[in-house]
């Protein structure tokens, strides 16, 4: 085989290798239906706005809002996760970012993987059993419901310094309950079709595909807003 040959070969496949990479990644970042049979078809809903019960990061006075209904399972808001966290970093004077849970059934670890993160606000952790749970995903998700708790989270709040006793009885309290529930409502009201879905100013946009895309659609609201 001629010297020429080798390199066109050798140009072919590191073009099929990137391209594999490229589907792959936008893949993952593929919404997770909330519900089968949903439409793709892009319909922008409008949600209730931000109370003092939400979690929330940023500019409490801020004129731009970002909500974010996700569950700490699904694949799609695990890739969102650190764009989400870069757009807080950088905005974080300007905007007020809330987090809503809205775990799918189709996810046996979803709605244990919430009650964590709820427990874990009531011993003020919330944010950092949130990221814990993003960064930790790929080795938690895949354990039983029945034994995740004692396999990964009691470890995952011990290393946060929280009282691990109370947390394992916070995590199935009627107060930790309540609180997912009252987000999934104000999410099945809206309604949601899929997560990660996320609000601007209470009024659902597509989910962006890059970080420049996203904050692209905060600046256009800082600018209509004045900020």
């Amino acid at each position: 085989m001629g010297q020429y040959q080798k390199i066109i070969i050798w140009v072919a496949v590191a073009v099929v290798v990137a391209a594999t990479a490229a589907l792959t990644v936008f893949g993952i970042m593929q919404p997770e239906p909330a519900a089968i049979g949903g439409s793709s078809n892009f319909v922008p809903t409008t949600v209730a706005a931000i109370t003092p019960t939400d979690h929330t990061e940023g500019n409490s006075n801020a004129k731009v809002t970002l909500v974010e209904y996700g569950d700490f399972q699904c694949p799609a808001c695990g890739a969102y996760y650190q764009t989400v966290n870069q757009l807080v970093s950088a905005y974080g004077g300007k905007i007020l970012f809330a987090f809503r849970n809205y775990p799918l059934p189709q996810h046996a670890d979803a709605q244990v993987a919430a009650q964590a993160a709820e427990a874990a606000a009531l011993q003020g952790k919330y944010w950092q059993m949130h990221d814990l749970l993003y960064d930790k995903q790929s080795t938690w998700s895949a354990t039983p419901s029945s034994t995740v708790i004692s396999q990964f989270f009691d470890g995952y709040a011990s290393s946060l310094g929280m009282n691990v006793a109370q947390f394992n009885t916070d995590i199935n309290s009627p107060q930790v309950l309540s609180k997912i529930s009252s987000d999934v409502a104000s999410g099945d009201a809206a309604p949601i079709q899929y997560t990660p879905s996320f609000f601007i100013n209470l009024k659902q946009v597509p989910n962006p595909t890059s970080y420049d895309q996203f904050k692209s659609d905060i600046d256009q609201a800082l600018s209509a807003a004045g900020s």
